[in-house]
């Protein structure tokens, strides 16, 4: 190299070791949750906010029985409720299709006995045993709806009659719409994919439950049906 070119290119190699010898400054470690001060000049404006944010519940043109929102609303909330359901729905068949994977490696099966017999397993009970019948293995698709963001009031477990032999199956329903929820089924007895309860034949609820409330299902045209069935 000339002695020229070398001058010139001698300060940026004499930089370049000056800042690669140097020891970077240590990241910050802050403390995140700090009291924040009344007299903090924020604190008012947050509070003011936490307030409002609390007493208006969103309302979206989705929602069970709301008719406000569907007057009231323009396109983001209109664009914003549709992406939440369908975002929500590519979730449910997502989870349903990895649960019903590890259902067939995980099936015990559970000898025919008394209801009284039928333990039900806790969701860490079924994680410590490795496995159970639908009882159990339901709780891991509503498990997973729940921990990944499913509404809490819309998720319910429900016990379900096979019509043709009155045989007792577990399924996890999603209230996305009061009157017909979507069927997640773990095990596939039911249905292989995410439906309608209305799409799924040969199978009747009969009992909706959660860790805080049950429910009899209650059909209020069985008769009618049974009546032009059984003229």
């Amino acid at each position: 190299m000339r002695p020229a070119a070398a001058r010139a290119f001698a300060p940026g190699v004499a930089l370049a070791l000056a800042l690669g010898c140097a020891s970077a400054p240590p990241p910050p470690q802050y403390q995140y949750f700090a009291t924040l001060p009344p007299s903090d000049p924020f604190a008012a404006k947050i509070e003011n906010w936490q307030q409002r944010e609390k007493s208006q519940p969103v309302t979206l043109p989705s929602d069970p029985q709301n008719t406000r929102a569907a007057e009231r609303s323009g396109m983001l909330r209109k664009k914003f409720a549709a992406f939440r359901r369908n975002r929500r729905l590519d979730l449910a068949r997502e989870f349903a299709a990895w649960s019903q994977i590890q259902a067939r490696k995980h099936y015990r099966f559970d000898p025919i006995g008394t209801l009284d017999d039928d333990h039900w397993p806790t969701f860490e009970e079924l994680l410590d045993r490795n496995g159970d019948d639908c009882d159990g293995l339901d709780l891991i698709a509503y498990h997973l709806m729940r921990e990944l963001g499913f509404p809490s009031n819309e998720l319910f477990r429900a016990i379900v009659r096979r019509n043709k032999d009155g045989a007792n199956h577990m399924v996890t329903l999603w209230f996305e719409d009061s009157g017909d929820p979507w069927v997640v089924d773990v095990t596939g007895a039911m249905t292989r994919s995410v439906r309608r309860l209305s799409e799924v034949q040969g199978f009747t609820p009969t009992r909706i439950f959660n860790e805080w409330e049950s429910y009899s299902v209650v059909d209020p045209n069985a008769a009618e049906r049974d009546l032009a069935a059984h003229p």
